[in-house]
């Protein structure tokens, strides 16, 4: 019997359409909640609908109306917020597109960018908050905001306009509101031109008129009355501080690790932003000039965020992982914007933090403090206190409740970062001091890896020159004699003599006494690294800064590399941490001739393989500036890049190498490149008999110079008749 004859692709088409219905359910529920049944027209009781027993349906119009209570339920469940549609299939695929399209970034130009950015917002008119809130395509709107110039920033501002206190509590919009307002920020000292009003098709207005520093006072106008809330709500917190940095003027960067506005999960979208590129940088890292009815906006907001709130319940924030970073803003910007003297205020937010400035022991402010160092939340707090608290208050609080105790507090993986703000506020002889209380606790750094302390405590001392002596013999007995073993030790590569040895977890916890509780950290898995990487990266790092001291912490590494085999140096310049030691070394004040004397030519015979590997080949960069005083191994190292000419050039890094080190010129014109190589002179354009330094002029220029002198001439004679 014939088969029925029926379309192709219908059990893809199907599983598109489920895929598709699933995704615009995720794209309409954030979170399970409970059905909520609609009120009736009669009283406040709620009535269920009514089916007829044993039916297997639901008649049309009682469907429409429970599709209608749906809709409801669904969109945020909450019956306060709206429910802004979905998009339909047609326009689903056309954003998907244009999402592809900016993703990939494969425009001719700047303005062929551009024109695309204005088709797709010509088609996303009328639908931008249901593209705001949509799962797959509010990440095109934030990459639209992100390339788009003040015009378009004012146009979607003002869509957005009387939606700000729904929209940043959405999943997906509140991203969206949070991108609009860092690149709204730079434009807010421009005055809005004043077009007229243009009208779409359904009559509604395109444009408004508004200014976006305007605009930015109707977001605050629109969400006065809920700040309260706000300041903990799951998705509306990381805009609020984004609108409390902007209107501070402030540097908005979500892209650093450090950064309180955006936690480290954060997508970075990673396009280019419109205008000129260093003008975005600089708006991100740079102080902002912002209108004036900013300032006094600023203040009401910051007041109104704490002012209904107890004590009790603002300390209780500072371990609320939503409200913490809030608070932290709201302290930074009274410390720091409105000034240090701010914090004298009996109702400001320091004040009643810590009420108490002289931090003494029994008194609510230490007991405040110590209940934080070892909270994970908290203890950001703490670390933003000590960053920007008076310098009165500051000294009260290292005095009391730091100072004695800032050894056993390194030990802990927790309250360290908190020693790490407090080394960077300390003067010379409190420096001094702590170093002296930390150096007995360097075995048990090393030994767990907690790094990040010594590093900190090295730099704090090269800044405030402290002697760095006894903490380098404490760092020495704390490594290998041995100095093979030592250097492989510094930078965690031993990995036979670590899964042997019975480290210490990285959460124990260190009690206010200082009594150790310490837990063994499980072996190693049979043939996994027992050295992660981020140990690797903590370890190159420490090495590197001891490079920088002069004295015993940088001949402890100069010596230990000295002491390595030439296999040993090749394999640790092909690791990408231990090779930007190697580059330290090389090209650091404090490498002497004579190290690298006798470590330059520890490189010999293998540059060819360095060169095209991914770490070694900036090594061999390195081994240029390095040679510059020892031309002779120069000359040896140069003669063998040219030898594998072929094979560098076949490769992307090799090229690179070859470039770098002028190899075309050693070849043809090879009394320049000893010039340039010995540093008599800066660029290959330069003639090495001239002893100025000054670049000789081309044949081109001298002509040039020829007959603006015969033009003034005939002039002048045509002036004298």
């Amino acid at each position: 019997m014939p088969r029925e004859k029926q379309k192709r692709g219908r059990r893809a088409e199907q599983k598109a359409q489920k895929e598709e219905s699933k995704r615009e359910y995720d794209d309409t529920i954030e979170a399970p909640s409970a059905k909520r049944m609609k009120p009736s027209n009669e009283g406040d009781e709620t009535v269920e609908p009514s089916f007829a027993d044993g039916a297997d349906y639901i008649p049309f119009d009682e469907e429409a109306g429970q599709d209608q209570q749906l809709v409801e339920d669904l969109g945020e469940g909450n019956g306060d917020t709206p429910f802004y549609g979905l998009l339909d299939s047609d326009e689903q695929e056309y954003f998907s597109r244009a999402n592809e399209m900016l993703e990939a970034n494969q425009f001719h130009d700047a303005e062929e960018r551009n024109l695309f950015v204005e088709s797709v917002y010509q088609e996303a008119n009328g639908k931008e908050l249901k593209v705001a809130c949509s799962q797959g395509c509010s990440r095109l709107m934030e990459k639209l905001i992100s390339l788009s110039d003040a015009r378009q920033l004012r146009r979607i501002f003002g869509k957005f306009l009387g939606h700000f206190l729904h929209l940043v509590q959405h999943r997906f919009a509140s991203h969206c509101c949070e991108t609009l307002f860092i690149h709204a920020a730079p434009a807010v000292m421009q005055k809005a031109s004043k077009p007229r009003a243009k009208k779409s098709e359904d009559g509604e207005e395109e444009e408004s008129d508004l200014s976006l520093a305007d605009m930015f006072l109707s977001v605050i106008e629109e969400l006065k009355d809920n700040w309260g809330y706000l300041l903990t709500e799951r998705f509306a917190s990381h805009t609020i501080r984004v609108l409390l940095l902007v209107l501070a003027g402030e540097p908005v960067d979500v892209t650093s690790k450090d950064s309180v506005v955006a936690s480290r999960k954060k997508e970075r979208l990673g396009l280019p932003a419109a205008g000129a590129q260093e003008e975005k940088e600089t708006a991100s890292t740079q102080k902002r000039g912002v209108p004036e009815s900013f300032e006094p906006a600023l203040k009401k907001i910051m007041s109104d965020m704490v002012a209904g709130v107890d004590d009790t319940y603002l300390r209780a924030l500072a371990t609320q992982p939503i409200g913490n970073p809030v608070l932290q803003v709201l302290l930074f910007l009274e410390l720091s914007h409105f000034g240090k003297s701010s914090a004298k205020d009996p109702k400001s937010i320091l004040r009643r933090l810590v009420p108490d400035e002289s931090f003494e022991e029994g008194t609510d402010s230490a007991t405040f403090i110590r209940g934080l160092l070892y909270d994970p939340v908290g203890s950001r707090l703490v670390e933003t206190m000590v960053r920007y608290m008076p310098g009165k208050v500051f000294k009260n609080l290292y005095k009391n409740n730091i100072r004695d105790r800032i050894g056993s507090l390194s030990r802990n993986s927790t309250a360290g970062y908190v020693v790490l703000r407090t080394l960077e506020r300390l003067g010379k002889d409190d420096l001094q001091n702590a170093m002296e209380l930390i150096i007995p606790e360097v075995p048990g750094l090393i030994e767990r890896s907690r790094l990040i302390v010594p590093k900190v405590l090295i730099e704090r001392c090269l800044i405030r020159n402290v002697d760095t002596t006894p903490f380098a013999k404490a760092l020495q007995a704390a490594y290998d004699s041995d100095p093979t073993v030592r250097l492989r030790q510094m930078l965690r590569l031993d990995e036979a003599t670590d899964a042997g040895t019975r480290k210490l977890d990285d959460e124990e916890m260190i009690d206010a006494d200082g009594d150790d509780r310490y837990k063994q950290r499980q072996q190693p898995a049979p043939g996994s690294s027992s050295t992660s990487a981020g140990e690797k990266l903590h370890a190159s790092l420490l090495t590197q800064v001891m490079l920088t001291a002069p004295g015993p912490l940088s001949d402890l590494v100069y010596s230990s590399l000295l002491a390595q085999a030439s296999d040993t140096i090749v394999q640790l310049a092909k690791e990408p941490t231990s090779s930007r030691v190697l580059q330290q070394a090389l090209t650091l004040p404090t490498s002497t001739l004579q190290f690298r004397r006798q470590f330059i030519p520890r490189f010999q015979g293998h540059l060819a393989e360095l060169a095209q590997d991914n770490s070694g080949s900036h090594v061999v960069d390195a081994l240029w500036p390095a040679s510059q005083d020892v031309f002779f191994v120069k000359e040896r190292m140069a003669q063998e890049l040219a030898e594998h000419e072929m094979t560098l050039r076949d490769s992307f890094l090799g090229r690179a190498v070859w470039r770098n080190w002028s190899m075309d010129l050693y070849k043809r014109r090879r009394g320049e490149w000893k010039a340039r190589a010995k540093g008599i002179e800066q660029s290959p354009t330069t003639a090495p008999s001239e002893g100025n330094g000054s670049r000789p002029k081309s044949k081109l220029e001298l002509a040039r110079e020829r007959f603006a002198a015969k033009q003034a001439a005939a002039e002048a004679a045509a002036a004298e008749s």
